[in-house]
């Protein structure tokens, strides 16, 4: 009988140390949150294309990205008017990455008073690598706002037949941080 009550009382040493291990009825762990707080992206103008004034010809007129004019074929470009290339700073956290969009083309058209007629403006930019992967200078956190430069010229075709008078257009150069 004493066997008997000591195989008992082990069963039931063993039963309560297996229901204590399994009987856990609540656990818990922590977490942590945070967030990074950014300026607000901004782009502001600092100067428009010009291509100064030309006589038509069938060619074409390129302004670069540094502002230097060139002329082709029977367009002659007047000395007495500077060409400029369009200028934009981007502004806004340091080190971010963002998108810069320009477009490809840029139209004009005759604002002469009685004219018509419009050209086409095509774009480049002096971007370095792909428009999603640009960076702003400094770093996160700065006193002062990270910045990118972003200069875009063009090239605009005449013909002897273009209408005379002066064209405008506008475009938009935009940024996003990605």
């Amino acid at each position: 009988m004493k066997s008997i009550l000591r195989g008992a009382a082990a069963v039931l040493v063993l039963a309560a140390a297996s229901f204590s291990a399994h009987a856990q009825q609540s656990a818990s762990d922590s977490g942590s949150a945070s967030v990074t707080v950014i300026r607000p992206i901004s782009v502001a103008k600092n100067a428009d294309l010009a291509f100064g004034t030309l006589v038509r010809g069938n060619g074409t007129a390129t302004v670069s990205t540094a502002g230097a004019r060139s002329v082709t074929g029977d367009v002659q470009a007047l000395a007495s008017t500077t060409p400029t290339n369009a200028q934009f700073t981007i502004s806004g956290e340091g080190g971010q990455s963002i998108t810069v969009t320009i477009p490809a083309t840029i139209s004009l058209n005759n604002t002469t008073s009685g004219a018509t007629g419009s050209l086409t403006v095509n774009t480049s930019n002096d971007l370095s690598g792909a428009a999603g992967s640009q960076v702003l200078s400094g770093a996160l956190g700065q006193a002062a706002n990270g910045t990118l430069v972003v200069k875009v010229g063009g090239t605009v075709a005449l013909t002897d037949t273009t209408n005379t008078g002066v064209y405008t257009g506008s475009f938009t150069v935009a940024a996003n941080y990605n």
